[in-house]
């Protein structure tokens, strides 16, 4: 039987913690322990690490909160390089912490060009609770890896049987099982019966490509804003005072702020730094309307803010200006 070649790069996260009581999905992240990547794929079942010649890579141990833009160029360095070596892979795992993996896996998306499919995967339940969804996500992810439909989709996130695309995914529940979904779309397949399927595909993908990452320093400040009944432009005025090259407002629905946070943004504008309406809305795009062209400021389309702050900073980072940065946000 031929068996895919497959790395699993562990980054750490709750699907790579376990506590002492079955019974705490909670307490965990605080007082709970790390495994390791060996750890994971010894509580899949014999027959179903049999099918697969894993290969396993060690990344962090960190919690997802902790993980930053220099700890995820780091990653897909890591990623490129296991890819030069090991021309057969068939794929990539990666193992992350929920709380910030939508971001992660949009990061990856925008920065890596290979030639497997690249698969982030986590887990709502550390390793020792009861009914423990860590195994089965592992599992999925793997028989999504190495699924020759999988090539040339971008990076995919897998979850609760469902594979998602990692610029239209967001997590929506704090402990369900069925956090991971995409509003707007839908997710592009299912895993289902120990087989993969697609039922659609993306038709786009928003590409910043590799960007040269010496120090931290590279990597231009981007805040978000968020926007609420009241506010008086304060965050975005603290904001540009710290440096920030890049503002996303998390505005009122429909992508919509306060007046006196529209005196700041124009402000910021003025005083050269890029800003992008996005929307804190679960689902719906914020379109550039009238009003917003004609104050400068861009559109962040169907990207939710924490994403819209990703492609910003990387777009600045590659020297884009104001029409390709629109040109990227523009996308469905």
């Amino acid at each position: 039987m031929h068996r895919p070649a497959i790395a699993v790069i562990a980054t750490g996260g709750t699907i790579a913690r376990q506590a002492t009581d079955p019974r705490d999905t909670v307490n965990y992240a605080e007082i709970g322990t790390s495994l390791g990547g060996s750890d994971l794929l010894a509580a899949l079942p014999a027959d179903a690490r049999a099918r697969f010649a894993v290969r396993g890579i060690a990344f962090s141990s960190c919690d997802s909160v902790e993980m930053t833009l220099p700890r995820w160029f780091a990653l897909a360095d890591l990623v490129r390089a296991t890819v030069a070596a090991q021309p057969d892979l068939a794929g990539i795992v990666i193992t992350h912490g929920t709380s910030s993996l939508e971001e992660a896996a949009c990061f990856l998306d925008l920065v890596l060009d290979v030639p497997c499919p690249v698969v982030i995967v986590g887990a709502q339940r550390p390793a020792s609770a009861i009914s423990a969804d860590g195994p089965a996500n592992l599992y999925a992810a793997l028989l999504v890896a190495s699924a020759p439909r999988s090539v040339g989709r971008g990076v995919l996130v897998v979850a609760n049987n469902e594979i998602h695309a990692a610029q239209e995914v967001t997590k929506a529940a704090t402990y369900q099982l069925e956090t991971f979904r995409s509003p707007d779309f839908g997710p592009l397949g299912m895993v289902e019966a120990n087989r993969v399927f697609f039922g659609r595909g993306t038709g786009y993908r928003r590409h910043v490509g590799t960007l040269e990452y010496r120090a931290d320093a590279d990597i231009p400040r981007v805040d978000i804003c968020y926007s609420h009944a009241g506010a008086d432009g304060a965050a975005v005025r603290a904001f540009v005072g710290a440096g920030a090259r890049g503002l996303v407002s998390a505005g009122m629905l429909p992508g919509m702020c306060t007046p006196a946070e529209n005196a700041a943004f124009d402000a910021a504008v003025a005083g050269g730094v890029v800003v992008v309406q996005a929307s804190s809305g679960y689902s719906g795009g914020v379109v550039r309307r009238r009003e917003l062209c004609q104050r400068g400021i861009l559109a962040a389309g169907h990207m939710r803010p924490k994403q819209a702050r990703i492609l910003l900073a990387l777009a600045l980072m590659a020297g884009l200006d104001g029409n390709a940065i629109q040109a990227l946000f523009d996308m469905p």
